[in-house]
Parts: structure tokens; sequence; C-alpha cells
């Protein structure tokens, strides 16, 4: 059996958050189609009508990655997935389907709106970083802001970066330095929580995008292993001659060592062509 599907059927995605009506549009491309969940699938592919189809729910949350791929691969019908995060889809799953999103709606909101109208609103825990950040400077709730840190584990080197940006780099040094990949990754999102107490007045400020030195990778050619050292060594004259010999023009500007001395444009020396005659 090959990597995809033997019919032309293509699996499909649908992504979205909680009570965006994934399941409902899932159901629009299948005719009373079997529920599976993708953490506990028992099923045989061989026994379910193509004309069906198969939806499998939840693939975000511990799928069964080989029983999943199993049916895409070996089901002539079709496959709808759903998740409510498209980066939590396994790679080999995500690179066998056709991504659609779900509505902007909440119904599940507006479902219980309608059940209970004086109820309060529902919170919803998952955020994407800007949100997250933006949540973290500026709510003063720092046990909220505890509790969304570690629901939605950011990348320990991308919220430090964003936070960088936008709060005294003084409240970040013992996080960063001492907890951050020492201690476990609870602590670390309980200390930093806490590094902070929110109500940021102003605009949020995004990190900048940091351009690559090339300083290390000529200190790597030059046999020296610590940037800091080679700029010692530059200090010296033979030293720094003797990098320009190794290096070319733009990387010597790249260290601020000069240019190589050009060679001068010597003369041709003017030979006159002699006959064997003359040797005679």
């Amino acid at each position: 059996m090959g990597l995809t599907n033997m019919s032309n059927i293509r699996t499909i995605l649908i992504t979205g958050k909680i009570g965006t009506g994934k399941s409902t549009k899932a159901k629009t491309f299948v005719e009373n189609p079997i529920v599976l969940y993708a953490n506990d699938i028992d099923f045989d592919v061989g026994a379910f009508p193509m004309e069906n189809g198969i939806i499998i729910e939840d693939v975000h949350y511990k799928p069964d990655k080989s029983a999943i791929l199993d049916i895409i691969r070996k089901y002539k019908g079709q496959v709808v997935l759903t998740s409510i995060n498209q980066k939590s889809v396994p790679k080999e799953i995500f690179s066998m389907c056709k991504v659609k999103r779900a509505g902007s709606n909440n119904y599940l909101k507006e479902q219980i709106k309608e059940l209970a109208p004086h109820s309060v609103s529902p919170v919803t825990w998952e955020r994407d970083t800007y949100s997250l950040v933006y949540d973290y400077l500026k709510e003063t709730d720092r046990e909220l802001v505890r509790n969304l840190l570690l629901f939605n584990k950011p990348s320990d080197t991308q919220i430090i970066s964003w936070l960088a940006e936008n709060m005294h780099p003084n409240r970040l040094i013992f996080v960063d330095g001492v907890v951050k990949r020492r201690w476990s990754q609870r602590y670390f999102y309980e200390m930093l929580a806490y590094a902070h107490e929110g109500n940021l007045v102003g605009r949020l400020n995004m990190p900048t995008r940091r351009k690559y030195s090339k300083v290390p990778s000529l200190s790597r050619r030059l046999k020296v292993k610590n940037p800091d050292v080679l700029k010692q060594l530059l200090m010296d004259e033979d030293f720094k001659e003797w990098a320009k010999k190794k290096l070319n023009n733009a990387e010597c500007r790249i260290l601020k060592i000069g240019e190589k001395r050009r060679r001068k444009k010597t003369t041709p020396i003017e030979v006159n062509q002699s006959s064997l005659e003359d040797f005679i």
C-alpha cells in the first residue's frame, strides 16, 4: 500500500478554537460517518463502507499516529480530521491533509447564552504568542497569568525575547539565566508569571529579527574559538597582518582591520627575442 490514499480523495483537516463548529463542518463532507477520537482508535478500516466516511476528532490531543496514518492510507472514502491547533497535529499526518478553517463564530458561547442568558461567559485559555504576552503585561491577576502560561506552554526562548522588548531586563535575569532549562518547566512558568506585576501602559513592542553575525565563523577560520579573544589578538599588528592574508577584503572590513595591500602593477620586462643564428 502506498503512502497516500488509493483513491483521489484527500484527507481534510478542520482547525479552529473550541466551540467554532469544527464537528458540524466535518459532517458536511461525509454522510452517516463513523466518529473516532484520535487518542483511542480500535477500528478495522476494511469493514466500513467507503461511501459513509470517517471523522477523527481532536487530533491535537495524544493522537494514535500510526493508527490514523493507517486509516488515511487504506480507507478509500473521505476522512476528515479536527483539531483546535494546527501546530499540534503531527507532521506526518498534516502533510497528507488539505486544511480548512472553522468559522469565527463561537457557537458554544451562543448556546450557553440562550440556555442561561445571565451566566458568565466561559473563559478560553488558549492564546497565541501575541495575546499571551499582552495578557502577561496587562493583567494584574498574576495567578491567572500563571495558569495561562502553564496551559499554553510557550517556547521559553520565544516568550523571553518578546518580554525583553517590553519590560526591564533586570526582571528577567534570574528567570532567564538561572531557572530556564535548569529547573523544571513548570517552575520556570511560575517564576516568570510573578516577575512582573502587570498593568503595563502603552502599546506592545514586538521583537525585531536579529541580524546574523559573521564574526564567530571568521574567528573559527582564524583558529580562535572565542570571538572576544580574537578582538584582543587583532590589537597585535603581526597577528593582524597574518589575519589579512587569510581573509578577503570584505571579511577584513567586518573585523575592522582594514584591507589588504594591493600589489602595485609593475612594468613587464621586455626580452628581445633571439633567433638560433644569434647563438651560433
